[in-house]
Formats: C-alpha cells, sequence, structure tokens
C-alpha cells in the first residue's frame, strides 16, 4: 500500500470510528459545579456587629457544564430559594429574647442538569439586633389653611403613626399602646397599624374604655382598651416591638383635655367673627323655652393657624357627633360649614339624629358644588345679571304654615340666597318652612322685591312618620327678632319639629 492510500485508510477509519462513538459510546458527564463566597466568616464582637441587613456575594464553576442559578438558605440548611443573582440583600432573623447571634448564609451553584454543589459555601455574619422606632406624625397647616391639631376634644382621639427599624420594615413585630399608664397591660396593636382610632364606649361616664378603629376601617378590633378619663387631661404612649422582642422608647402624644358628654344635644358654633353674640342669641333663647342642658363645639376656633377643637379628619369628627341626638348648627361661613357637615354625620344621621342648620350663604358660595346634596336644599336662586339679593331692615319673612310666627329683620343682611328645596322621594319628604323678605337690589336702580322663588327655611322628613330630621335655614336668626318672637319660632323649630 502506498503512502497516500495509507493516509487516507487511517483518516476514513478515525472518522468511522468517531461516528460510531458519537452514536453508541456515553458523552462525559461534567462533574457537580463549586460555588464560592467572598469570606466564610466576618470577625466582628460587641457593639462592632453587623446590622440584621446584611449583604453577600457568590459566584460558581463548573467544569464542563453551565451554571444555570444558585440555592440561598438562611435557616441553616432547612430550606432552600432559587435565584438567579450573585448577590443580594438579607434581612437574617435573630431569635426572640436574643439580642445577637451568628447566622450563617449558605449558597450552592445549580448546573444546566440540576447537579447540585453537594458542599455549599457559606459566611457567617455577626449580628446585632437595632432598636425600632414609632413617633407621631401630626397635621400642619398649608397654604393658610390651619392644622387639625385638637387639644380639647369629645372622647374621640385620632393619631397617625410612623414606625420604623434599621433592620428592616418587616423587623417589626407589633405595637404596644398605653393610655395614661405604662404600668398596665399594653394593649397590642399589628404591626401594620400607621393609624389609631379610640373611641369611648361610654361617653357620659367619668371614664371609659375605647373602641379601636386602625388605618381607617371602620369596624373596631374585636378588644377595647381601658383608662380613658373623662373630663380630665390624657396622654397616649406608644412603643414598638420588634421581632427579637426588642423595645423601642416610650413615645407620647401631646396631652389632650377630654371633655365628657352632658347631654344629648350639641351646639356647633362655626361663626368666624361674632361668634360669642350669636352663641349668647342660641342659648339664651333656647333657656327661655326650657333647653338648659347641652354641649358646645367650636368649630372654628384656631389658635397658633390651628383648629383647637376639630378632630384631625372627618371618620373621627363623624364618630364625635355620634355621640349626639340633636345638634344645632350655626355659621357664616357657607363652604365651610356644608361641606364639614357633609362629610361628618353620616353616622349621627344613620343613629336618628336631628339637626338644625342656619347658615349665611354668600355669593362667594359655589352654587354648582355638591356641598348641597345632603340637605333639604337643591339649587340656589341667582340673582339676575348685575343684581345682589339681600335683605332690608324690618322685612317680613313668611311662613308656609299659617300657625308659625311671622318673622322680621333687625338689620340688613347683605347677601341673602333663596333656594329650591329638593324632590320628595319614596321614603323621604322636604317642606319649604318660610318665603320671602328678599329684594332684588342693581346699582343705579331702585330695590324690588324679588318674585321668584323665595324659599329660605325648609325641611326634611321621614314620608312614613312625617318626623323631621334636618330643618336648615339661609337666614341668620340672630338678625330676625324684629317682632320679638323668637321664642315661638323657637318652639316650632326646636321642641316641636326637632323635639329637643
Amino acid at each position: 500500500m502506498n503512502i497516500k492510500n495509507y493516509i487516507g485508510f487511517i483518516l476514513f477509519t478515525l472518522v468511522v470510528t468517531a461516528c460510531k462513538k458519537g452514536f453508541d459510546g456515553n458523552a462525559n458527564r461534567p462533574n457537580p459545579p463549586q460555588t464560592f463566597m467572598v469570606v466564610d466568616k466576618i470577625e466582628r464582637s460587641g457593639e462592632n456587629r453587623l446590622t440584621t441587613l446584611v449583604e453577600a456575594h457568590w459566584w460558581g464553576v463548573s467544569e464542563g457544564g453551565i451554571i444555570k442559578g444558585f440555592e440561598i438558605s438562611t435557616d441553616n440548611q432547612v430550606t432552600w430559594h432559587y435565584t438567579t443573582r450573585q448577590d443580594s440583600s438579607f434581612l437574617l432573623k435573630i431569635p426572640p429574647g436574643k439580642d445577637s447571634a451568628d447566622i450563617a448564609i449558605y449558597v450552592r451553584a445549580i448546573d444546566h442538569l440540576n447537579q447540585s454543589d453537594a458542599s455549599p459555601a457559606s459566611t457567617l455574619f455577626p449580628i446585632k439586633n437595632s432598636k425600632p422606632s414609632v413617633r407621631f406624625v401630626f397635621s400642619a397647616s398649608i397654604a393658610g389653611i390651619p392644622s387639625q391639631n385638637p387639644i380639647n376634644v369629645f372622647p374621640v382621639l385620632k393619631y397617625t403613626l410612623f414606625g420604623e427599624d434599621p433592620d428592616g420594615e418587616d423587623d417589626i413585630l407589633n405595637y404596644e399602646l398605653y393610655l395614661n399608664d405604662t404600668l398596665r397591660q399594653p394593649y397590642i396593636l399589628p404591626a401594620n397599624t400607621n393609624s389609631i382610632l379610640l373611641v369611648s364606649n361610654n361617653p357620659k361616664a367619668d371614664s371609659s374604655d375605647c373602641k379601636v378603629f386602625i388605618n381607617g376601617s371602620n369596624n373596631p378590633l374585636s378588644i377595647s382598651v381601658p383608662g380613658l378619663l373623662h373630663q380630665s387631661k390624657n396622654t397616649v404612649y406608644i412603643r414598638a416591638v420588634d421581632k427579637a422582642l426588642s423595645k423601642s422608647n416610650y413615645i407620647a402624644s401631646p396631652t389632650i383635655w377630654v371633655k365628657k358628654v352632658s347631654s344629648d344635644i350639641l351646639i356647633v358654633n362655626a361663626y368666624t367673627s361674632n361668634k360669642i353674640f350669636v352663641q349668647n342669641f342660641y342659648t339664651n333663647n333656647l333657656a327661655k323655652i326650657g333647653i338648659n342642658r347641652f354641649d358646645t363645639l367650636q368649630a372654628t376656633e384656631v389658635i397658633d393657624n390651628n383648629f383647637t377643637q376639630l378632630q384631625p379628619d372627618f371618620q373621627a369628627q363623624n364618630k364625635a357627633f355620634a355621640f349626639f341626638k340633636k345638634i344645632l348648627w350655626f355659621g357664616d361661613d357657607a363652604s365651610f360649614s356644608f361641606s364639614y357637615g357633609q362629610r361628618t354625620s353620616s353616622d349621627f344621621f344613620n343613629n336618628g339624629g336631628q339637626l338644625f342648620m342656619a347658615v349665611a350663604i354668600n355669593s362667594n358660595f359655589d352654587p354648582l358644588s355638591n356641598f348641597l346634596d345632603w340637605t333639604p336644599i337643591k339649587n340656589l336662586v341667582n340673582p339676575p345679571p348685575a343684581s345682589v339679593f339681600r335683605v332690608n331692615t324690618n322685612a317680613l319673612v313668611k311662613p308656609v304654615l299659617s300657625n308659625w310666627p311671622i318673622i322680621k329683620s333687625s338689620a340688613i343682611i347683605a347677601s341673602a340666597r333663596p333656594f329650591e328645596i329638593q324632590e320628595n322621594t319614596g321614603s323621604i319628604g322636604f317642606d319649604s318652612l318660610y318665603f320671602g323678605g328678599i329684594i332684588e337690589s342693581k346699582s343705579g336702580q331702585s330695590p324690588i322685591e324679588w318674585k321668584g322663588k323665595s324659599a329660605v327655611m325648609a325641611r326634611r322628613f321621614n314620608s312614613g312618620n312625617n318626623k323631621t330630621n334636618f330643618i336648615i335655614s339661609s337666614l341668620p336668626l340672630e338678625r330676625f327678632n324684629g317682632n320679638n318672637n323668637i321664642d315661638s319660632l323657637f318652639i316650632r323649630i326646636f321642641k316641636e319639629e326637632l323635639s329637643f
């Protein structure tokens, strides 16, 4: 065989042999992968230990294979979690009651054949627990609008909380709440609590347990908290507890005066000027018809650009109004009174409450706002272009029913708004009670009597039993005793219609 033929034969043999091995033999299976971490132990002690939030880095090597991912264990190789990352942050858990621990993070590489490293790499982290913290968050005045951090309230307390833990947000176990006395058993609040609402179970007693609502819920927690004092100063204490059972320092709320509910009647003074004069008008005339016992709320009292008696939010004020069966509300800012009343009276009405509201409605009030939807007023009557509505001194305002008194103004009402009443529904009815007394005034022309719709007082009632639950007046009654018969009007409104 010549040399060329010999070489060709050898090559042919090699090819055939190689092909045969590929079809009939077994490829070499790669060894399981190996895993590496930057260090296997970190030397720290005492206060130099790490916090429970640590970072780890790792990588894997496979000879003849491909690393597809890794499995991580932080509980001494009991459970494993898959990842494709090569670094991550870990919130390590210190055993309850301990302030430090040595915790190992184990990592094992996984190759494309699902082989894992039989001897995982690990790093031992010396960690210490960090104390949690909690603080109250208070309302702040914005763009000239006063804040709402009350210092004098009926027995409803509302606070916003913010808890932190250097070891991670998930490390907070719960919060401990105390009313006035930190030697009591703590009331336990869940870790997700960001606001608390405390509502007295017995607002007419000297002290009471409180229902506890959290995070804006209208469903209370199953257990009440004891220790709220009425007609006394109160302080709420809070502290945070983490999962290692480490506790923050106590934080204390500002001291707040909690008023006892002394009657079923609440007077809401929402005037911004002449507050004392108007309140005396109502209280003196109520006394003349035998109504001497009532509570008061100064809804517009502001000190240092802060409302002192309004609750921090609508939910809390709603709970406070629900303590009462009757409310007499007077104000000179329609936007404030109507919008605030709309958002805070649902529980009061659901409990069968009855409301009288006298609010002066000036020309600045937006007639298209939805603040009137909850009242007997359907629409405000707008004056003709370039005209205004007003009431002159000695103007007569007439009742719809003949057995109600005719009332007469004792001063000029520079801005008066008649209205159209709501339409009856199957269960709710509306009646006009007073009308007239309105004149149309236009620059350069003599005033003329307004002949259009001119209701200025109306009621809402239950169609089934004819029981009135809401009377509204767009005229300030303190300026309508020109006939010296306001006591007769008060008897009709507060005795006969609203049963004060």
